[in-house]
């Protein structure tokens, strides 16, 4: 394996084990540990950590390294706030540019989802993966990077997995028919329609988030502000859970 490949293997690694919460908030990453863990050397844990700073999904702790960012209530309601107003956004000028969206593929990606709720021994992670495609294939069908660099900006991608391991069944049962309203929201071409469902959509999962505790109250440091979309951010173009983790 040359050091690009490794490179990207670890951040692979350390990205899943982030996102789907094996590392939870607070966790400190230390090289020479994850280097021993993952069986490298030093050098491509520190271009991955590196990597996952850019992003966001870790923060520098001083002398001691990295740690996976914590967040307070108000810096998560903050920011589920500020989503829902992006993302209400999108899916009006998704329904206003409903040619652009393939259809096809948004059906199919909602009715998966329902499918394997409805099979009763659904993955909340795959459910997560789902939901993320989903959402992130309006984003870029809807054709505006400017819009990508916002949603970069107001999207914690660990949150996105975990919401669904903090959900209560009806609140999981409401989000996917919500995922069905908003297809009809598009084939109807009514924006307002779009925007009212995806901003329900969002605070939904503000509201579980909340309830669930995820956030505490200790202070992080600053949050990396330099993700972008062409930097694989949290919605990076495109958005490939398998590829991404």
């Amino acid at each position: 394996m040359t050091e690009v490949q490794a490179s990207s293997e670890v951040y692979r690694q350390l990205r899943d084990r982030i996102v789907r919460w094996q590392y939870p908030p607070g966790t400190p990453l230390r090289e020479a540990h994850l280097a021993e863990d993952l069986g490298v050397s030093r050098t491509p844990v520190r271009e991955a950590l590196q990597r996952l700073r850019l992003e966001g999904l870790v923060v520098a702790r001083g002398a001691r390294g990295v740690e996976v960012p914590r967040w307070t209530p108000e810096e998560l309601e903050e920011t589920y706030r500020l989503r829902a107003h992006v993302e209400s956004w999108a899916g009006a000028l998704a329904a206003r540019r409903a040619d652009r969206l393939d259809l096809p593929k948004l059906h199919d990606l909602a009715d998966k989802m329902t499918e394997l709720w409805e099979s009763g021994n659904a993955d909340p992670d795959e459910l997560a993966a789902l939901n993320l495609e989903f959402h992130n294939t309006v984003l870029v069908n809807v054709g505006s990077e400017r819009l990508l660099r916002m949603m970069s900006n107001v999207v914690i991608l660990p949150l996105l997995y975990r919401v669904f391991h903090v959900m209560t069944e009806t609140e999981i049962d409401s989000t996917l028919r919500e995922h069905h309203t908003l297809l009809l929201a598009f084939e109807e071409r009514d924006p307002e329609w779009a925007a009212s469902v995806t901003r329900s959509h969002v605070l939904g999962a503000l509201a579980a988030l909340s309830r669930s505790g995820v956030a505490d109250e200790t202070p992080k440091r600053k949050r990396s502000s330099r993700a972008r979309p062409d930097a694989g951010g949290p919605f990076p173009v495109p958005y490939d859970p398998a590829a991404q983790g």
